[in-house]
């Protein structure tokens, strides 16, 4: 006999997809919790979700999502959080074009990892946020839509940002690990972006260093 267990109160993402059939409308899920289900790599705090949603349905989702949840429209300080069950912070501002570019994860409808991507380009300001972004480009290395990627960042800010981290991860790891096509793109001039650091790639290539060595290790014969 299988026994469902339910969601900890205060694992907003678990308790979210127990309730999914009922969810009113399109939604997305986005932030932390999104990036985490990619990347793997910084873990978000459980109690709060971040969903985009259509403007003007706030109203529903409020109704959805009756106590212990604490609804918002605008990022709460941490003095907020902290005495709350679990938070849904409403992003009323999603387009059919990112909807349907959805990914689909435990029965929850998620932001793609590019749209994502392209998120996270145009906020990161500190190390840590650009850690976020090289360890969804790197996690993501091998399935990422990098011509939808390139295509929307063009010469943009963000397009510039794109390649800065590209490269500098490509120096750190001492190979070509990501490929995108950057031919068509301008070398990134200075941007006056924060500077990537190099301690800020480390941690998240270090994993990786073993496998690397053991796969492109010259063959001895025998």
């Amino acid at each position: 006999m299988m026994i469902a267990l339910s969601p900890k109160p205060e694992d907003a993402l678990a308790n979210l997809a127990a309730q999914a059939e009922g969810l009113p409308g399109p939604y997305l899920i986005t932030g932390a919790q999104a990036a985490y289900i990619y990347h793997r790599w910084l873990l978000p705090i459980a109690k709060v979700v971040n969903v985009r949603i259509p403007e003007g349905n706030a109203a529903y989702w409020r109704t959805a999502l009756m106590p212990p949840w604490t609804v918002v429209t605008q990022t709460p300080s941490l003095s907020e959080v902290r005495p709350a069950t679990r938070v849904a912070i409403l992003e009323p501002y999603l387009s059919e074009a990112l909807h349907q570019r959805r990914v689909m994860r435990g029965g929850l409808a998620f932001i793609s990892p590019e749209d994502l991507g392209m998120q996270l380009l145009a906020t990161a300001t500190t190390q840590i946020a650009l850690s976020e972004i090289a360890a969804l480009l790197i996690a993501r290395r091998d399935t990422l839509d990098w011509r939808y990627l390139l295509h929307q960042t063009g010469s943009s800010q963000m397009g510039q940002r794109l390649v800065e981290i590209v490269r500098a991860i490509n120096r750190e790891a001492g190979r070509p690990l990501l490929q995108p096509d950057l031919v068509s793109l301008a070398a990134a001039p200075p941007s006056g972006l924060t500077p990537i650091r190099p301690e800020t790639l480390a941690d998240l290539l270090r994993p990786l260093r073993a496998q690397w060595k053991l796969a492109h290790a010259p063959s001895t014969g025998g």
